[in-house]
């Protein structure tokens, strides 16, 4: 089969790799959708490193299910489409993968393994069965909704508290709806210097913006006048920033000034690369800094399963509107379009580049192809 190889940072590239076998508590999937997401950004701008090169990027997907393992029996039927949330998994740009699913209620299935990065991991994914009425591309969002809402459900704002949204790329777009539309966020704001994102933003939930770069005198206007009683609640859905370098306040630290004392920071965006905070901000005002932990002796991948549901119905039921996330759509083939989506990501108002397989069509429901082209064994 063919698969996207990157064999470090800055390198991709489509090659022939052997095809999955499926274990008896697999099941073998064939790629109907997978889009970029910023982790996979991360390793190709080198913020991130697996435990080694190369590596087959891409965890944001949705498969046909081709071949179901004896353990596996009556969990899912061959022909199903499922998406699933793995936190360190790797594979999906590729025409097939194997994947050791959990799905909501199934007991008694979840084993570990030790990363090497500070963390337990389980040799599963969670995993969801779609509806025919979700097209694959946009189901690819569950993902990523899934990974929001760990750090949402676990560490939420109380209704009515007003939150601070840093970044308004695609995670940060989902917890915008997330906040306003699901947990009763009295109100959202955002800090990007982003534009176009921040426009987007403002289309689904955000009631103010500031550009931490040209606003950013007006930004710090608005932290004085204030006397830091402005916001209750950040989410900080960056991964590595620079430091402005120039005396500027980086956005962290404007975001903290914004906190009440005693307010919650809650930590989403990840990179292996340090990171800067404002520590006399964090004791000066008691913040209370918050995340999800990646370890699942803390948060098995039983739980994440049910947060996948969840994430699965928010989306079915549009209340998490996923259209505005998938903004570039290429063929899973098309080398070249695929380096685009690494290279061009976060530019402008784009999002996400959503990879189709063989066949697929954007925006259809169930992944739509004509019969010819689904292959499902007898």
């Amino acid at each position: 089969m063919h698969a996207y190889l990157m064999t470090a940072p800055g390198e991709i590239v489509r090659s022939q790799v052997p095809d999955p076998v499926c274990q008896p508590d697999e099941v073998l999937l064939e790629t109907e959708a997978v889009s970029i997401c910023s982790t996979d950004v991360s390793y190709f701008r080198g913020h991130l490193f697996p435990d080694a090169w190369p590596i087959i990027p891409g965890h944001e997907y949705v498969g046909r299910v081709l071949e179901v393992g004896s353990r596996l029996k009556g969990a899912v039927e061959p022909g199903e489409r499922i998406c699933y949330w793995g936190q360190t998994d790797f594979g999906g740009m590729a025409d097939y993968r194997a994947l050791r699913p959990l799905f909501p209620g199934q007991r008694g299935m979840e084993t570990t393994w030790y990363t090497e990065r500070n963390f337990y991991d389980a040799d599963q994914a969670a995993a969801v069965v779609l509806p025919d009425s979700i097209p694959s591309d946009l189901a690819t969002i569950i993902e990523p909704l899934t990974s929001v809402l760990r750090s949402l459900l676990l560490n939420p704002p109380k209704p009515g508290d007003n939150c601070v949204v840093l970044g308004c790329g695609p995670s940060a777009l989902l917890a915008v709806q997330v906040l306003d539309r699901y947990l009763g966020a009295g109100s959202v704001t955002v800090l990007d210097r982003n534009n176009l994102r921040m426009e987007v933003a403002c289309r689904y939930g955000a009631t103010r913006s500031f550009n931490t770069e040209s606003q950013a005198a007006e930004l710090d206007t608005f932290v004085h006048e204030h006397h830091d009683q402005y916001a209750d609640y950040v989410f900080d859905a960056l991964p590595h920033i620079d430091s402005p370098g120039d005396g500027r306040k980086d956005i962290r630290e404007s975001a903290m000034g914004l906190l009440r004392p005693g307010g919650t920071y809650v930590l989403y965006g990840a990179t292996a690369v340090p990171q800067m905070f404002n520590t006399w901000m964090i004791l000066a005002k008691g913040l209370k800094l918050r995340s999800t932990p990646f370890d699942v002796r803390q948060f098995p991948m039983t739980r994440s399963a049910h947060v996948a549901s969840v994430a699965l119905r928010l989306i079915e039921t549009g209340l998490v509107d996923a259209r505005p996330l998938v903004t570039t759509r290429v063929r899973l083939e098309d080398e070249e379009g695929v380096r685009r989506g690494f290279t061009a990501y976060g530019q402008g108002a784009s999002m996400k580049t959503s990879m189709l397989g063989k066949g697929i069509l954007p925006g259809a429901p169930e992944g739509r192809r004509t019969a010819e082209e689904i292959v499902v064994p007898a």
